[in-house]
């Protein structure tokens, strides 16, 4: 347990997940709500990890373990406890479970007033990770439909190869949790490109968005997506190394938010998810 006077940092319980939840709700963080951290809990209760002041809790953070390599994310210190330093305790603890478990390399997504904070830390910018949003009437096209459990084993298999990552979980759960938003592209008998949604309150979420070089429209995937978002917004997450991804968000009339944060990684490597295979990231902790 990893102590600076009265701070303390515990794996989190069940019951911390509503601290979790108003903590990103505070943020404004709407898509990672109690859903997605009760994912991260399900997965790996030992990444989830909380910050207390005493017996008050101040912080949050998860570190998510992908092998060789992990993400941080949902890194967040209540206001009334910022500028003693947890944020850098919950970092440091993040990235040492995560060493600990073999990762030779630590990724996340730098909000920028927290970049130099990062790379005080030793890590050091990737590329931009744009956060693009707008509105797409969509169409249902050839050779897309909505994914099935049976296309499970070619998603993962075409994630791995992409992404460089098992990321299978969370995919899983995705499918699992928004069907209606999951969509595959098949050519022949060959599974070509997926891309997975969710959804909340006015607002649709899309991503991971991979195809194979094989797929010749992958705004089709986004498409049908769109047709399921029934006119709510539309957020999708880019990483600037994948140059055509983003020109494509751009061609939609999408926004993007120039205070899109920073893909940094601590480590030997600083292409996890960089293929230009890999049209959108997941999410800040998930890559």
């Amino acid at each position: 347990m990893a102590k600076l006077s009265n701070v303390s940092i515990r794996e989190m319980r069940y019951e911390d997940l509503t601290f979790a939840a108003e903590c990103t709700a505070a943020e404004g963080w709407v898509s990672e709500n109690r859903t997605t951290l009760e994912g991260f809990f399900e997965k790996d209760p030992k990444g989830c990890l909380l910050a207390e002041e005493g017996r008050r809790p101040v912080g949050i953070g998860v570190a998510t373990f992908y092998g060789n390599c992990g993400f941080i994310g949902e890194l967040i210190v209540h206001r009334e406890a910022r500028g003693r330093g947890i944020g850098a305790i919950l970092l440091n603890h993040g990235i040492r479970i995560l060493k600990e478990r073999g990762c030779d390399t630590v990724y996340l997504d730098g909000v920028l007033k927290a970049v130099e904070l990062y790379e005080h830390h030793g890590f050091h910018k990737v590329c931009r990770s744009w956060r693009f949003s707008g509105h797409l009437n969509g169409e249902q096209g050839f050779c897309v439909r909505r994914m099935a459990k049976s296309d499970l084993d070619q998603v993962f298999k075409l994630d791995k190869a992409s992404f460089g990552a098992d990321r299978s979980f969370f995919l899983r759960r995705r499918l699992l949790l928004f069907p209606e938003l999951c969509h595959v592209t098949v050519t022949g008998s060959k599974l070509t490109g997926f891309i997975l949604g969710r959804s909340g309150d006015g607002w649709v979420s899309a991503g991971p968005w991979v195809v194979h070089e094989q797929a010749k429209n992958p705004l089709a995937l986004l498409n049908a997506l769109a047709v399921e978002a029934h006119g709510d917004p539309i957020s999708v997450g880019v990483l600037d190394a994948n140059q055509q991804a983003c020109d494509l968000m751009r061609s939609l009339g999408f926004t993007l938010r120039e205070d899109s944060p920073w893909r940094m990684a601590l480590g030997r490597r600083d292409d996890l998810g960089t293929s230009p295979r890999c049209y959108a990231v997941g999410s800040a902790a998930k890559g």
